[in-house]
């Protein structure tokens, strides 16, 4: 084999062919003509009837690569050949994998029969072996087995790896399962994610970790001399952790991950690991600060020893608040799939603030994983922020101060925050609000305290006038303006904390000069567009503001841009590129721009839409969110005509807007399983005669309509139901109220409703969860006892 290719192989002699074309990567068709596709086939027809021997093939090894990628044609004939030999000898096991390959895209199901079956007639194959552990990096799915399979075939590629000299085919499967980068830890986090009852799968994972250690190494970090030395130098494992951190330009957080050879590695997890062992002292761990920060940086390998670790501690030291603070800042690092209020993981941060209370740090992390999908009545946060201020003030006047700025800065979800969204419906929420009163006092005398000290700090004093404002207090809110920093990139405020709020006044010039003021846009839905020419991401939301301009500036939307550039030419010749025919505001301060620096702006593009009472709806609406978010705010308006619609239901009754004329209606967009159904079918059943109707239409939740019609059926739901997710002939009647399907691309917050006069026209619209259902459909019920 030369250079990876043995020319006596005539495998190795096709693929030297596609490296030489430049078709050796990638995920394109290879291209193939008779002559090639017959040496293959008479290749395969070769190997296959060598069949398998000691849980071997002769196959070559890196098939899972390649033959996906074959024409349809080769395909074909592979899958008539191998099933040929089958049939003549059914323990053929090179027969099995190649079928298996071929069949993989497009018959899962007689994919999973040809797998059982290759497991069992050749399970150390290399072919087979590679083959599985690509499919678990590219698909998802398979339940249980597919990582109990993906389990097996890693345990049989390590111990062949074990026996093996430098030949040319170690270097080759080296190279298959660096270029497939699966780790135990990628199943590990897998089985945990989806909480399968996985003790004797777990415990198979953590007896291969040793051997995952040592198989295939791959020297990704040189030495480094300096911290070669580190290691000489230290005394304990402890010492280690901190004089690491000091060698590191800006503590340890100058690069995104930390490249660590395994010296380094090992010294930096018996660190934390010594630190873990030490638990809790009243109230608080002897854990580094930063260390959700850090985790991030950590290599795979480090967070799943040091997972393992957290885990085996809890087991034994059920008190532990250092294990279960790490433990959750882990898993939350790996998670990229959130299941709101029903996600198990929440226990974590549960436990981390329950055992730790004292433990500002965690008590800010869980802050900022309790959004609105996991936390919709806000009980998880209030409880974190309150355990955040009690633990803070432990750490005299500056303490509070401190997480309170990083509050504004990062996370935007404020006691002041919460308890406007709580006095929305205030009757329902007299206990949440109760419980959020008296953080609110202790921010204003936190901030207070710091302005006897200081007193231009501007946290502090923008700080008051969030908490007057919150409170209705109009004469002390306007003593503390909401006025901008000198320094925006250094002093930020989470822009989200303006979301609610009333849309300050300003004035300024356009680039051609006509001076504007924001009185002037009074009664207009108006999108303030902060961008740059300089920006990548600027030009490509033009399109959708455009389309948004086009669809509703006759109707009263006006977009104002607000340029960071610092040069006049340059944005004229932006905005004749790209035809913008809205007005652009521009000083050529860049950065310093006035209106960039009064709204805290510190990237863009920054897009606020402020709806027509003055109202700040959004301020990182971008991409198709925008036209949701402006379909959804003009078609729900108080006393708008809703736009005409046709669907039909599952049952296949023809709905329109024409048709409930006379009726008072309900449009509830959503879920059937939404606890609100319940008080909304009460409603139907009170005043369904008296001509109310109810409308569901669900943009999310079943795979079809027969599934949707099914659970309706069962649950003797009332009212109309539309399908209208991943329906292109219903969807249009949710994206016309801007409640567009697929939950990626949404802006607009499940479960949404929609109340409708007998006229067509709206009387009540809402968005997201209600934090008092009782209330909201008592109040539902006197609308619609007064409008019938």
């Amino acid at each position: 084999m030369n250079n990876k290719y043995d020319s006596t192989d005539f495998w190795y002699t096709y693929l030297k062919s596609l490296k030489n074309r430049g078709q050796l990567g990638g995920s394109e068709e290879l291209e193939m003509d008779t002559d090639i596709q017959d040496k293959l086939l008479a290749y395969f027809k070769t190997k296959i009837e060598i069949g398998a021997s000691d849980g071997h093939t002769a196959l070559p090894p890196n098939l899972y690569d390649y033959i996906p990628r074959f024409p349809k044609e080769i395909l074909s004939k592979l899958r008539v050949l191998a099933g040929r030999e089958l049939e003549e000898n059914p323990d053929n096991g090179a027969a099995v994998i190649v079928l298996a390959i071929v069949v993989y895209q497009s018959d899962y199901a007689e994919y999973e029969s040809l797998v059982e079956k290759a497991m069992v007639l050749a399970p150390k194959d290399l072919a087979l072996i590679l083959h599985l552990l690509h499919c678990y990096t590219h698909t998802t799915g398979g339940g249980l087995e597919r990582q109990e399979i993906t389990i097996t075939a890693l345990e049989n590629l390590f111990e062949w790896e074990r026996q093996q000299d430098d030949t040319p085919l170690y270097q080759e499967v080296q190279f298959c399962y660096w270029d497939i980068e699966i780790t135990l830890y990628d199943i590990y986090r897998d089985i945990s994610f989806h909480r399968y009852n996985v003790s004797a799968l777990a415990a198979q994972i953590r007896a291969l970790v040793p051997l995952e250690k040592t198989t295939f190494p791959k020297v990704v970090v040189q030495k480094n001399e300096t911290l070669e030395l580190l290691l000489q130098k230290t005394t304990n494992d402890s010492d280690f952790w901190e004089v690491y951190l000091d060698s590191l330009e800006n503590r340890g957080l100058s690069t995104h991950s930390w490249e660590l050879t395994s010296q380094v590695q090992a010294k930096l997890i018996d660190a934390l690991k010594t630190k873990i062992e030490i638990g809790i002292s009243e109230g608080l761990t002897s854990l580094p600060s930063q260390l959700p920060e850090y985790v991030s940086r950590f290599p795979d390998s480090m967070r799943f020893e040091l997972r393992l670790f957290a885990e085996d501690m809890l087991k034994t030291q059920p008190d532990n608040g250092a294990s279960a603070k790490i433990l959750a800042i882990i898993v939350w690092n790996d998670k990229n799939i959130y299941y709101g209020e029903n996600d198990d993981d929440l226990l974590y941060l549960e436990q981390a603030v329950t055992l730790a209370p004292n433990d500002t740090e965690i008590c800010f992390f869980a802050i900022s994983r309790y959004r609105s999908f996991c936390d919709p009545l806000f009980k998880l946060t209030l409880t974190a922020l309150e355990r955040l201020f009690e633990g803070a003030k432990q750490h005299g006047e500056s303490g509070l101060y401190h997480w309170l700025t990083q509050l504004y800065k990062e996370d935007g979800r404020t006691p002041c925050h919460i308890y406007r969204k709580l006095m929305k419906s205030p009757e329902g929420n007299a206990e949440l609000l109760a419980k959020c009163k008296p953080l609110i006092d202790q921010m204003q005398h936190a901030f207070q305290q710091k302005l006897a000290k200081e007193p231009n700090d501007w946290y502090a004093l923008r700080g008051l006038g969030d908490i007057y404002e919150t409170l209705g207090e109009t004469a002390l809110a306007q003593k503390y303006p909401w006025t901008g920093h000198q320094d925006t990139l250094k002093v930020r405020w989470n822009q989200k904390a303006w979301v609610g709020k009333q849309f300050p006044g300003f004035s300024a010039v356009t680039l051609d000069g006509t001076p504007i003021s924001f009185s002037d846009y009074r009664g207009k839905l108006v999108l303030l567009d902060f961008s740059a020419k300089w920006c990548p991401f600027c030009a490509p939301e033009i399109p959708y503001i455009k389309e948004v301009y086009k669809e509703h500036h006759d109707k009263g939307l006006e977009v104002i841009g607000v340029s960071l550039d610092e040069s006049e030419a340059e944005l004229r010749e932006f905005t004749e590129e790209h035809e913008i025919p809205w007005l652009q505001i521009f000083d050529g301060k860049g950065w310093k721009s006035e209106l960039a620096q009064f709204f805290g702006i510190n990237s863009v593009p920054s897009q606020w839409l402020i709806d027509r009472n003055g109202t700040i709806l959004s301020v990182d609406t971008r991409g198709e969110q925008l036209g949701q978010l402006v379909n959804w705010t003009e078609a729900t308006r108080v006393g708008n005509v809703i736009p005409e619609f046709s669907a039909v239901d599952v049952e296949g009754n023809t709905i329109t807007a024409a048709a409930l004329q006379g009726k008072v209606v309900l449009l509830h967009f959503g879920y059937t399983h939404e606890d609100e159904r319940i008080g909304i079918d009460t409603l139907y059943k009170k005043y369904h005669e008296k001509r109310f109707e109810v409308i569901g239409i669900n943009v999310g939740g079943w795979v079809d309509e027969k599934a949707l019609r099914d659970v309706v059926r069962r649950n003797k739901y009332k009212g109309h139901f539309i399908y209208a997710d991943n329906d292109e002939k219903h969807a249009a009647l949710a994206e016309q109220f801007g409640l567009g399907h697929g939950s990626g691309s949404r802006k607009v917050d499940l479960p949404a409703l929609i109340l409708i006069d007998t006229e067509g026209k709206v009387i009540e619209a809402r968005s997201g969860k209600v934090h008092s259902p009782e209330v909201w459909i008592a109040r539902m019920e006197k609308l619609i006892a007064t409008h019938l």
